[in-house]
């Protein structure tokens, strides 16, 4: 006689609880406790080679997973995509240089090329247009092939 015993792993999956999420504000309901973070984007109609997953914390910063990551799922969990970062290749004074952060100080990028802020302005060229100089502490939004240059500032003469 042989007994055979039921992993509870894999128990029929309709005597599951049901289990609540939240992506992006919409609800949905599983009965599967651990899912890869790629399968919970494609539930939210979202790609996950443009998408990444992350969890709401309370009062703290989102926890996020890669495509692959099994996540456990607890009944109310909230999560959000969040746009995967794409690198992007600017040029500064000739030299050309990548980043992830589509958003930056000039001074900032002027110290990705080497130059000190408190002696060169940040300025953008572009084909037709009169360069546009940035200050230091403005933000400058970055696509992909900006061509900048670097202008010397100009100190008044006593």
């Amino acid at each position: 006689m042989s007994i055979t015993t039921q992993d509870p792993r894999h128990e029929d999956a309709g005597r599951r609880p049901k289990i609540a999420i939240t992506i992006d504000g919409a609800r949905f309901t599983t009965r599967d406790d651990d899912q890869e973070a790629a399968s919970l984007l494609r539930l939210a109609g979202r790609d996950p080679k443009s998408w990444n997953l992350a969890r709401l914390v309370p009062s703290g910063e989102p926890q996020r997973f890669k495509d692959g990551k099994v996540i456990d799922l607890r009944d109310g969990d909230a999560f959000i995509s969040v746009k995967q970062r794409v690198e992007l290749t600017i040029v500064i004074d000739g030299e050309s240089f990548t980043t992830k952060d589509d958003d930056q100080e000039a001074a900032a990028l002027l110290r990705l090329a080497g130059l000190n802020p408190n002696e060169y302005d940040l300025a953008r060229v572009r084909d037709g247009e009169e360069p546009k100089v940035y200050k230091d502490t403005k933000i400058v939004e970055l696509r992909d092939g900006d061509v900048f240059v670097s202008v010397k500032q100009s100190s008044p003469v006593a």
